[in-house]
């Protein structure tokens, strides 16, 4: 397991156990774990885990988003769909499992990278144009770590 994957589950698990109010009481709780990271880390992780802070009775907590969740999930059936990934430094071409390419383009649009333009899908084809052709190298690598299910 990598060091954010650890991470990140210690996060989870802290914010389950406990009425955690702040950023700091986490980074506590966290250090309390053996798990070090800065705030801005911390804020990054809980910013992409999908944490909201909520008001109750008890005051302020963060709480797990259910949708983020959710969200990995389908990144992770995602990931199983896509089966090749490719460029000619204009166009990232997709291969995926024979029906699938419009819900692999449906998550695309939806994902959270900037270097997406658009999406056009066929049976086990899309066709992702990049924001850049600039970026056409670097769309193409996170679409690859994307398809071997690691974490941006």
């Amino acid at each position: 397991m990598s060091e954010k994957s650890h991470r990140r589950a210690v996060i989870r698990r802290l914010l389950a156990a406990h009425q955690v109010s702040g950023q700091e009481q986490l980074v506590g709780l966290l250090f309390e774990e053996g798990v070090r990271c800065t705030q801005a880390t911390l804020s990054r992780d809980l910013r992409d885990m999908g944490v909201t802070r909520e008001r109750n009775a008890a005051g302020t907590r963060y709480r797990l988003d259910h949708r983020a969740r959710y969200m990995q999930a389908l990144r992770e059936v995602v990931s199983m769909e896509i089966t090749g990934v490719r460029h000619n430094g204009a166009l990232v071409v997709l291969r995926t499992l024979t029906g699938r390419a419009e819900g692999v383009a449906a998550f695309l649009d939806g994902w959270d990278n900037d270097d997406i333009l658009g999406t056009l899908a066929g049976d086990d084809t899309v066709f992702v144009a990049p924001m850049d052709v600039s970026r056409c190298d670097a769309l193409s690598e996170a679409l690859k770590k994307l398809a071997a299910g690691e974490e941006e």
